[in-house]
């Protein structure tokens, strides 16, 4: 089996790998020759290879037309999901489109969409058929290193557009499909949840029950990210394994005492059924994620296996999992989920075999978490840069409490829910109050200094001795030089990205859509200029672009954060950036907003220098009480090479005459952040005669509202001989000025990491 599962694998992989799709038919019959001639795992490596190529085709597909991106189109069909809980002001809700009309009648476009209604929006319904006025786009997120894929999320949602109702336009309701019992039970038990929606622990459970996560808000997820508690708060496989277990051993207890059944049907074979029927019935409930799906897999071919009274060993069902998980769903492998819920089996699947010796049942416990966190210390790293240390000691108490007790009690009250809303409410309740009692004991752990070990992105040449090295030292205590595993380790926690030398920088603009976001760095110092926009309580730049940037970078401090002005598009991200990162200076245009962080004003004249590295503010001069574009903290950075770089904020036309008049002689520079993301009111022809740069860079939203950068702005950028790049089309721009040399080298993230399901010029 393992010849067969493992290549199968690595041909999935290897197609999730490509930045382009091949056309699959010439490698099929590849795969029918490697067969005959008997090269087993080659032809099993090529057939996960088509298998994936050809699903990917089809999941490709349709394409909006560029054209009609930003435009605003009628499209009819029929709404799939609500989201209960409103992002911002808006709605969110998916759309599956049947047909669209651009104007020139309407034509079949069969695809799902992600919309948002904003206020005032009707409520929705799941299965109601609607014909909507809406503005399109294909799927486009930001592009950062470190940061959050969304596009890549989007694909493998199988979603194709994303965009907005027109609350002025014409939308009509134009009928009703019932959907299906289960996505109505669904839709019931979240509006139950919904009514409860400002108690903490519902949203938990509404998690638990209906695998709707949307609930759980940016504190909770604090909470759970720092005690390694995120998946016991999830359907995941550990719980739908619990429920199984349990039904097994219910079942076949009842069935022994029952000698009429038990000479029908053997008790082991009616519990493997039973077991099964309640892991099928949790993950419809749960929406099937992945790793729903995997326990499901690995229950069902266990079962089967007592069903048939075959032995199936843990690795085997291991691997037959994964090639059936990648068989039923290839883009499944796109997520984390499924890394890590497939490592965890694997780690504990490593632990096992007698290997705890004859510890009791208590050390035991202790010992497959704590191993179980240095186990997962790899791939959470990889995935996120960053572990738990206090995982085993929360997982000790918590997974108990929830997996015996909150869980059993939940799908208890869903299954009463559904009989009598009032007795399955009355269970519910009760499973929440014991959630209650758990919270703060996780608080409490998650707010430990050291709660959380922070790191930086692995190489990737320092994973497979990282792997190799902590088998080695999980291996069994006969395993003779188990110490060489900590050396084998070491390469992936020390070996550190590339900082700048002394005397050189490098400069990052980061794609944080229609807002500001630069990371300065020298050899030995960081500088953050601006922070992007705040789009809701729980989303801002901040936590989602700039500090996961931070941590990939291996960087642990900030030692100056400069917020220009005090427009959300530039000090949104400020407080999730500072609570991550507490900067040791704060300079701001309006150190008001950011008072509670000791911040000073920015003002004319400021100097200092880091590692060779010069920087001074520009702008503005003394305070006239201004808090607007005008007043943006302008910020100049010389190298030893006498390369430089002008950050200007949201400065308009006023303010560059009065840098024109006052330090002319200090803009020139051959990297500039064009001013206010490319307005008419800014990058007057004298202002960029005077700085004359090389390239520059414009920090603008993709299809932003207001249309930036303007056409005439770029026009005398390029008249200028100035090289043009916006964020919105190349993601992150990083330029690297060296010691040596005054002209940087330039790299934009979407050119530099190319994959099939991303958005492209």
């Amino acid at each position: 089996m393992y010849y067969q599962t493992i290549p199968f694998v690595v041909g999935v992989l290897l197609l999730h790998g490509s930045s382009t799709v091949p056309g699959v038919l010439p490698v099929l019959a590849g795969i029918l020759a490697l067969f005959a001639l008997r090269w087993k795992p080659v032809a099993f490596l090529l057939l996960g290879y088509c298998w994936s190529g050809l699903c990917v085709q089809q999941a490709l597909q349709p394409e909006l037309d560029r054209a009609l991106e930003g435009k605003t189109v009628r499209i009819e069909g029929r709404i799939e999901e609500v989201a209960l809980r409103s992002s911002g002001h808006a709605q969110r809700f998916l759309f599956a489109i049947e047909r669209i009309d651009a104007g020139n009648g309407w034509q079949s476009f069969p695809g799902k969409a992600q919309m948002r209604w904003y206020e005032p929006a009707p409520a929705l319904v799941p299965g109601e058929h609607w014909e909507l006025q809406a503005r399109l786009k294909q799927p486009h997120g930001f592009a950062n290193p470190g940061g959050f894929d969304y596009e890549r999320w989007l694909f493998q949602q199988g979603i194709r557009v994303t965009g907005y109702v027109r609350a002025n336009g014409n939308n009509i309701r134009t009928g009703m499909t019932t959907p299906g019992l289960v996505a109505r039970f669904r839709h019931r038990m979240a509006e139950h949840f919904s009514v409860s929606a400002n108690e903490p622990s519902y949203a938990l459970l509404q998690a638990l029950t209906v695998g709707d996560r949307a609930g759980i808000s940016t504190a909770q997820w604090t909470v759970l990210n720092a005690t390694g508690t995120t998946h016991l708060m999830a359907i995941s496989g550990l719980h739908i394994s619990l429920v199984a277990g349990l039904v097994f051993w219910l079942v076949r207890t009842g069935w022994v005492y029952s000698g009429a059944l038990a000479e029908i049907l053997p008790a082991a074979r009616a519990a493997a059924l039973g077991a099964v029927v309640a892991a099928l019935c949790y993950a419809m409930l749960s929406g099937f994620g992945i790793p729903a799906r995997r326990a499901l897999l690995m229950i069902s071919i266990l079962m089967l296996a007592i069903f048939m009274n075959r032995y199936a060993g843990f690795l085997q069902l291991i691997c037959l999992a994964a090639a059936l998980t990648l068989l039923y769903d290839p883009l499944s492998i796109l997520s984390a989920g499924w890394w890590l819920s497939f490592w965890a089996v694997l780690v504990i699947a490593w632990l096992g075999g007698g290997r705890q010796g004859r510890r009791n049942h208590l050390h035991r416990w202790i010992f497959i978490h704590v191993l179980l966190a240095l186990g997962l210390l790899p791939p959470l790293l990889l995935l996120f840069q960053q572990a738990s240390l206090v995982a085993p000691v929360a997982n000790l108490l918590a997974v108990p409490a929830v997996g015996m007790l909150v869980v059993p009690l939940a799908l208890l009250g869903v299954l009463v829910f559904a009989l009598h809303e009032s007795a399955g409410g009355w269970l519910l309740d009760l499973a929440a109050r014991l959630l209650d009692w758990l919270w703060p004991v996780l608080e409490r752990l998650g707010q430990l200094d050291y709660a959380t070990w922070a790191g930086h992105r692995p190489a990737w040449w320092t994973v497979l001795p990282g792997v190799a090295g902590l088998a080695l030292l999980l291996g069994p205590r006969g395993v003779p030089g188990r110490w060489v595993g900590a050396l084998l380790l070491l390469p992936m926690l020390l070996v550190r990205p590339d900082r700048p030398a002394h005397g050189g920088l490098l400069v990052t603009l980061l794609d944080v859509g229609q807002g500001l976001s630069t990371v300065v760095e020298t050899a030995g110092h960081v500088l953050v200029y601006d922070t992007g926009p705040g789009f809701s309580a729980d989303f801002d730049a901040g936590r989602m672009v700039l500090v996961p940037y931070l941590r990939q970078r291996g960087i642990s401090r900030v030692d100056t954060l400069v917020v220009s002005h005090g427009d959300n598009d530039h000090i949104g991200g400020a407080h999730s950036l500072l609570q991550a990162y507490p900067a040791s200076q704060v300079l701001s245009s309006v150190p008001d907003e950011l008072r509670q962080y000791g911040a000073i004003p920015c003002q004319r004249g400021m100097r200092w220098e880091w590692d060779a590295v010069r920087f001074e503010i520009l702008h503005p001069g003394a305070t006239t009480g201004d808090t607007g574009n005008n007043h943006s903290c302008v910020l100049q950075i010389e190298t030893a090479a006498g390369g430089r770089v002008l950050l200007t904020g949201d400065i308009e036309k006023e303010t560059e005459q009065e840098l024109l008049r006052e330090r002319r002689e200090r803009l020139a520079a051959q990297l500039l952040v064009v001013p206010h993301h490319g307005s008419n009111t800014s990058s007057t022809s004298g202002f960029i005669e005077a700085v004359a740069p090389q390239f520059a860079l414009i920090p603008a939203g993709y299809l932003n509202r207001y249309r930036f950068p303007k056409a005439a702005v770029t026009e005398r950028y390029r008249q200028a001989g100035a090289i043009l790049l916006d964020t919105g089309r190349k993601g992150a721009i990083s330029a690297s000025f060296s010691a040596q040399q005054a002209t940087p080298s330039l790299n934009a993230w979407r050119q530099q990491q190319v994959h099939y399901w991303q958005w492209r010029e």
